[in-house]
């Protein structure tokens, strides 16, 4: 089931762009500290993270602001910190204390075709988790949506539990995300 987008925490959510001479692609990455935003290494594998785009809260060729990291961090499992040039206004999400459970239904979030200028809230189902670094989602995710948030929507706000990092027609997988995870990897 898909959602409209409507939590101000939300805007910690952005486009990862790159563009060069042969190619064009995106992601989606998610701000977790003012010098600290995660998504999937495959995003930028090969390519020079500096030359990466994120626009939180892009939306139809707007953003609510433009950030360059300066360079990434593979922490394994298909998962990246992307340390930022400059830190960021925007106010970041926080990352989940528990990790996701078998059963529970939790929200992925990102900018996957064909709605590839829209952020996209899908409400999928974790089929398989436990001590691995990965869990397991019923619902398959678009190109694109690589490297988004999946999260948890708690009274205090949305909380990060994992990064959306491959899908099939079955369903997908995400990275686990520690909430000590990304602690003194980026300078502040």
């Amino acid at each position: 089931m898909l959602l409209c987008s409507a939590s101000l925490a939300e805007t910690a959510i952005g486009r990862l762009n790159h563009a060069g001479y042969r190619n064009k692609q995106h992601c989606t990455a998610v701000l977790v500290a003012p010098r600290v935003a995660l998504t999937a290494s495959h995003c930028l594998q090969g390519l020079d993270p500096r030359e990466a785009h994120l626009l939180l809260g892009y939306e139809r060729g707007s953003w609510t602001e433009h950030l360059q990291p300066s360079e990434k961090r593979d922490l394994g499992s298909d998962l990246s910190v992307l340390c930022l040039a400059k830190p960021a206004q925007t106010e970041p999400l926080a990352l989940s204390p528990t990790p996701p459970s078998r059963g529970e239904t939790l929200i992925a979030s990102g900018y996957g075709i064909p709605s590839v200028h829209l952020k996209r809230e899908q409400l999928c189902r974790v089929t398989q988790a436990g001590a691995q670094a990965t869990f397991r989602l019923d619902c398959p995710l678009a190109p694109g949506n690589s490297g988004g948030p999946v999260l948890r929507r708690t009274a205090s706000g949305d909380k990060v539990v994992g990064i959306a990092s491959a899908s099939n027609n079955s369903g997908s997988v995400a990275v686990a995300i520690g909430s000590a995870m990304t602690g003194g990897l980026c300078p502040q």
